[in-house]
């Protein structure tokens, strides 16, 4: 009996040394954290004395439980009452890098992931210590922003297959050692919501480990089919490790009407010297090919009626842009010159050089469908 009296004795001797210290921490749940920021404590000292010792953390991946760091404090004296520390008294601190970066991007912030720091507050009396103090704190590091998104723009109708998509990296930068993407897209069903189709659908293309903040989708990979909705979303990664995702933006292909098939279909009227070509205009939608044999960078295009003869013909001019060589180009002209079926019109280049090139063309209207 007495035996088992020391024994309770001695176990709440403990417990009350234990609780004769304690460490407060002031690290965010979620943010931005700098290494310097671990050391931001107040210690409180119950007892009636001041004290010497020192301060040691683990600093854990809270996923894998993987020591990171340790690090060690000076000694110093802790008072009784209150006492806020931070970097500046506690120096020198000796730091021991297991499993992370110990370069320049460490010393500023700290890498994306999820941690969990462990404190511990020593007494130290000549060669003798005692642990009077333990904490542990869980905290997230995020990017302060995560990738936003650029094209295909939300709730856009395009008139062709996106050949790329495009975002920003998540910011800041820094703070991700091995920045990786994952882009995943999904068809969209008739009154689902787009964060819902993200998460319930299977997906209809997915990529991971892109590096770069672009992804060039090739005809080669499964066809978009048109006048659905499809919604696309990034996925950024430190590594394996989550980093953050952007919203969810969604996109469809619009059908082609019969007025673009009859417009694709029709040939561009190739410019010559001499003898010009006649062809037609569907709509008011000019289709011309032009050589460009100088190095001309624009091309000034005179439109003319010819109804009256070219002599008193109206003129109208259009500037496009060329490249050496071979252009086709394609112009409204609903926004440059009144359009009659009746008339014969004339387009013209004339050359840097004083090379004159040039077609004929009539206009034909077809109803839209």
């Amino acid at each position: 009996m007495r035996k088992t009296l020391t024994v309770v004795v001695f176990v709440l001797i403990t417990v009350v040394s234990k609780a004769q210290v304690y460490i407060q921490t002031t690290l965010p749940t979620v943010g931005l954290v700098q290494k310097n920021q671990l050391w931001n404590l107040v210690l409180v000292n119950g007892t009636t004395t001041a004290m010497e010792g020192k301060l040691d953390l683990i600093l854990r991946d809270r996923q894998s439980g993987m020591e990171l760091l340790t690090a060690t404090t000076s000694r110093f004296t802790l008072a009784k009452g209150s006492l806020s520390v931070n970097v500046s008294n506690l120096n020198p601190i000796q730091y021991n890098y297991m499993a992370m970066d110990a370069g320049s991007s460490f010393n500023g912030l700290l890498p994306v992931g999820a941690y969990i720091a462990c404190y511990s507050f020593t007494k130290l009396a000549g060669e003798k210590q005692e642990q009077l103090a333990e904490e542990c704190v869980p905290f997230d590091i995020e990017p302060l922003s995560p990738p936003m998104l650029i094209f295909p723009v939300d709730s856009s109708e395009l008139e062709a297959i996106p050949g790329q998509f495009t975002w920003t990296p998540p910011t800041p930068a820094g703070m991700i050692n091995r920045l990786r993407y994952e882009i995943l897209i999904t068809e969209i069903m008739p009154g689902q919501k787009a964060d819902e189709a993200m998460q319930s659908n299977m997906n209809f293309y997915n990529r991971a480990d892109v590096t770069n903040n672009f992804m060039t989708y090739p005809a080669s990979l499964p066809a978009f089919e048109k006048e659905k909705w499809y919604g696309w979303q990034i996925v950024a990664k430190d590594d394996k490790n989550y980093a953050g995702k952007s919203e969810v933006w969604v996109f469809k292909i619009k059908r082609e009407s019969e007025l673009e098939k009859i417009i694709k279909g029709t040939p561009y009227i190739k410019m010559k010297t001499d003898a010009p070509e006649l062809g037609i205009a569907p709509n008011g939608i000019l289709k011309l090919s032009y050589f460009n044999r100088g190095t001309d960078s624009t091309a000034k295009i005179t439109l003319s009626d010819l109804s009256n003869g070219e002599e008193h013909s109206r003129q109208v001019f259009v500037t496009q842009k060329i490249i050496p060589g071979e252009n086709q180009l394609q112009i409204n002209l609903k926004k440059v010159i009144s359009l009659s079926e009746e008339s014969t019109y004339k387009a013209e280049i004339i050359s840097s050089s004083g090379e004159r090139n040039s077609i004929l063309f009539r206009i034909k209207f077809f109803e839209e469908k």
